[in-house]
């Protein structure tokens, strides 16, 4: 992520925001997503800004790179969202599991009914892994954990620079961390251990896509295009008169006037 300064203040809102998860989960949860939304958004207005601009019909290759790179980053939240989505829908197989402990099918149903949840869970992590796995944008890969990473110029003349690197959004365990079914959701500890896996790695992949929707606002508001310049508009600056300093007096015999012959 890109690096800033905390000043004071800002350091006392994260000691509120962290007293604020402790107490209160679920507000904590919405006034993440209310500020992950309206950094988005500001850094989207920005990058709007950018691209109206009537006096540059063709970006500079600083602030091109720059366009790309916020793309990319909004793509790498797009497909978190879609792993989201998975990850949801395993939640929600486990939980089905569960209820098959309390029906009153026979036993060999049962197990039968938990093998094809678990079946299907490790098709969600199949394609968790095939999202991760083909995210690119550009040339680009920020989720399959092999180094991706974005360099991005913040001026035209290269003298800085912001470095966002890549995350690890597949299954395995340097990544999101989700254990396959080895029993078929046939015990209620491995059903346990699953469920507290989904749920870590649904906070894991919702504070990478916080980490990339901040960066794109930060690069969208940091970047900042030069005014144009015109030598020919500087040239006629200079050039011109100054109102009434040199005008020629009609009575008078310039160097510029035509005289009459004798």
């Amino acid at each position: 992520m890109i690096a800033i300064e905390t000043t004071s203040s800002g350091r006392a809102r994260e000691a509120w925001i962290a007293l604020e998860a402790l107490a209160n989960p679920k507000a904590a949860h919405r006034r993440r997503k209310a500020d992950r939304l309206a950094a988005l958004a500001k850094g989207r207005k920005a990058l709007d800004r950018l691209r109206a601009m009537p006096h540059m019909p063709a970006l500079p290759p600083h602030l091109a790179e720059a366009v790309a790179a916020i793309e990319t980053l909004e793509a790498a939240v797009l497909s978190l969202d879609s792993i989201g989505h998975r990850l949801a829908d395993a939640g929600e197989l486990v939980d089905a599991a569960e209820q098959a402990d309390r029906t009153d099918l026979p036993a060999d149903a049962e197990d039968a009914a938990r093998a094809l949840l678990a079946e299907r869970y490790d098709e969600l992590r199949e394609d968790i892994d095939r999202i991760a796995r083909t995210a690119y944008a550009g040339r680009v890969n920020l989720l399959d954990g092999l180094g991706g990473e974005l360099t991005v110029p913040l001026d035209a003349r290269g003298r800085s620079s912001a470095a966002i690197p890549g995350v690890n959004a597949t299954s395995e365990a340097e990544g999101l961390a989700l254990p396959a079914p080895e029993l078929a959701f046939a015990t209620a500890a491995e059903r346990t251990a699953i469920r507290q896996a989904i749920a870590a790695a649904r906070q894991q992949a919702a504070a990478f896509a916080a980490r990339f929707e901040v960066d794109a606002a930060l690069l969208a508001a940091r970047i900042q295009p030069e005014p144009p310049t015109s030598g020919r508009r500087r040239k006629a600056r200079r050039r011109a008169p100054d109102a009434g300093a040199h005008a020629p007096d009609p009575d008078s015999h310039s160097a510029h006037s035509t005289k009459e012959p004798v």
